[in-house]
Formats: structure tokens, C-alpha cells, sequence
């Protein structure tokens, strides 16, 4: 039997069914005035935890090197099933330069690896023993290439930063990573990453 309203775009039913791993018909195969699906859950940074969020910050300086650039890595392991959701990516440097937001699948680290214990927002994490992506930094060693995703030109003494707004937040899966790299070398630079983690639901693995 025909229904009244009925919804004949599926993207949207779809989508719920696979989040809410719902079994059956479409979720909402009408519209309707009395039915309608509201999602919107989140209300503040101190309720990411109650969604099963974990927030982490870090932030780290590299000195200048000789004939090499700086490169800051942050990587999802192969296999974590954590997804991971970047909220900040800033730069600082002590002279002109051209840094580059680069991404990929390369699982190489940097030649130091930074600790994150510690580096929750919440104390009531699940994580307090630490992140579950690697964060490091180099300054001994040319970093692998991965495609530039954003470039900035930033003055001297300058910091730059790469998220804006949340439309702009970078989503970090199982076997991706990002890097900060400079063009020149022999520079100080910073970087500080912002970011939530959480397991993936089994209606978000391929």
C-alpha cells in the first residue's frame, strides 16, 4: 500500500539504519509531523565522554637542523579500530616559511616518539594510560612523502592554525596518519594536536 509523504530519497534512511545498525524497512519511510529523526546528541566539550569520546592534547617543538626540514607525524595504527577526530592542528616557527599538512597511509614514525599519558582533557577517559595514535617528530631524517592536503606561508614568530571551524575537522582512521612538514631547512618549529578518539562501531568498519 502506498504511503502518504513517502521519502523516495534513500541516502538518509540508509544512513540511519547503518548507525543505529537497525534491522528491517526503512527507519523513516515517511514524512511525517508527529515522526522524525533527531540526532542532535552533542551539547558541550564536557559531554564528548558520555558519547564514548576521549579528547587528547599535545603539543612539541623540534630544534633546527642542518640541511634537513621538520616533520611532526601523528599516526593510526593498523588494526586500532579507534577512529579519531582532529580538532586543532597548529604551527609555530621562528622564521618565514612554507608548512605543509600533508596525509597518507605511510605507518613510519619520526625519530622521537612522544609520550600521551597524560595528555587527556578528561580525567574520566577510558584511555588514561594514553592515546591510541602514535605522535612523533624528526629532525635527523627527510620524511616520507604524502599527498599536501593545506599549505600556509607563516611569517616569522607566527603561529598558524589549520582547523577553523568544525566543518574543518580532519577524521583519522585505522592505517592513515598526518605529518607537518617545512619547506626549508635548519628551523625551529612547534606543533600542537587537539583530537578525540573513540572504537569504531561495527556499522562503521568496511
Amino acid at each position: 500500500m502506498a504511503r502518504f509523504n513517502e521519502i523516495l530519497a534513500g541516502r538518509y534512511n540508509r544512513m540511519l539504519q547503518k548507525l543505529l545498525q537497525l534491522k528491517g524497512g526503512p527507519p523513516s519511510s515517511q514524512l511525517a509531523s508527529e515522526v522524525m529523526p533527531v540526532l542532535a546528541f552533542f551539547n558541550g566539550a564536557e559531554n564528548r565522554y558520555l558519547e564514548g569520546w576521549d579528547r587528547f592534547g599535545i603539543s612539541a617543538q623540534q630544534s633546527g637542523v642542518a640541511a634537513v626540514v621538520t616533520t611532526f607525524k601523528i599516526r593510526n595504527p593498523v588494526g586500532s579500530n579507534v577512529i579519531a577526530v582532529f580538532e586543532k592542528i597548529a604551527t609555530e616557527i621562528n622564521a618565514a616559511d612554507e608548512i605543509t599538512l600533508q596525509g597518507g597511509t605511510d605507518q613510519t614514525d619520526g625519530a622521537t616518539i612522544l609520550p600521551t599519558v597524560g595528555a587527556n582533557w578528561d580525567l574520566r577517559s577510558q584511555r588514561l594510560q594514553g592515546s591510541t595514535l602514535i605522535v612523533s617528530r624528526s629532525g635527523a631524517a627527510a620524511p616520507p612523502s604524502m599527498v599536501a592536503r593545506a599549505r600556509c606561508q607563516q611569517a616569522t614568530n607566527t603561529t598558524y592554525d589549520f582547523i577553523g571551524t568544525d566543518v574543518q575537522e580532519i577524521t583519522l582512521l585505522p592505517g592513515a596518519s598526518l605529518q607537518l612538514v617545512n619547506t626549508t631547512a635548519n628551523i625551529t618549529s612547534g606543533a600542537t594536536f587537539w583530537w578525540r578518539e573513540r572504537a569504531l562501531e561495527e556499522s562503521e568498519l568496511k
